[in-house]
């Protein structure tokens, strides 16, 4: 019995720890950036990109092809906001933190221009700079195929008035409200849990 609450409740402090990591797309002053360009993420971690002027995507690539897509990566699609950040936002959760995810941005000539970041790339080696200077020596851009959204979340919210200087402050619905309740009734778990032991 009691090993069965250790289990469910180690269980439990996974989901708790799991962090979301905001990266904001772009600018109101219509910046090639990603914001920050490179993530440093744990397995079960999710990365949300927020999108700002114009008109963004964040499309999965390879540290060879900086600017084309990697077979079976993610896909934002075209994501366009007029002024801020976007009530549409992009997740992805990351599954292997030993591993970097490279990604650009699929818009124009907006990969050659640098737009471009990691997740857990290399302090060393393969960097996130070396990553951004290969973007920018690229002859193109190229699209994607696959379906927006593919390999992560799609999400609708509603975007607050308040910023920061690294992004933006946003309440989500649907999919955002369903992780944070998750979390939240992980938490209240794992002090039940606490509760029970020390009974």
């Amino acid at each position: 019995m009691h090993f069965t609450n250790v289990f469910v409740s180690i269980a439990l402090v996974g989901t708790v720890l799991a962090v979301d990591h905001s990266v904001k797309v772009g600018g109101n002053n219509k910046e090639l950036t990603f914001t920050p360009n490179n993530i440093n993420a744990t397995k079960g971690d999710t990365v949300t990109f927020h999108f700002w002027p114009s008109n963004h995507s964040v499309a999965q690539s390879t540290f060879a092809k900086p600017c084309e897509p990697m077979s079976g990566g993610f896909w934002s699609g075209y994501i366009a906001s007029s002024s801020g950040g976007a009530m549409e936002t992009f997740m992805y959760t990351v599954e292997d933190e030993t591993k970097p995810v490279w990604f650009y941005c699929t818009q124009g000539q907006h990969c050659i221009s640098g737009m471009a970041g990691a997740i857990n790339a290399p302090a060393t080696g393969n960097t996130v700079d070396k990553f951004i200077s290969s973007a920018k020596a690229a002859s193109s851009v190229v699209i994607p195929s696959s379906v927006a959204g593919t390999g992560g979340m799609l999400m609708n919210g509603t975007m607050t008035a308040s910023s920061s200087a690294s992004g933006s402050t946003a309440s989500s619905t649907g999919a955002a409200s369903t992780l944070e309740l998750n979390k939240n009734v992980a938490f209240t778990g794992l002090l039940g849990m606490f509760a029970y032991l020390m009974m």
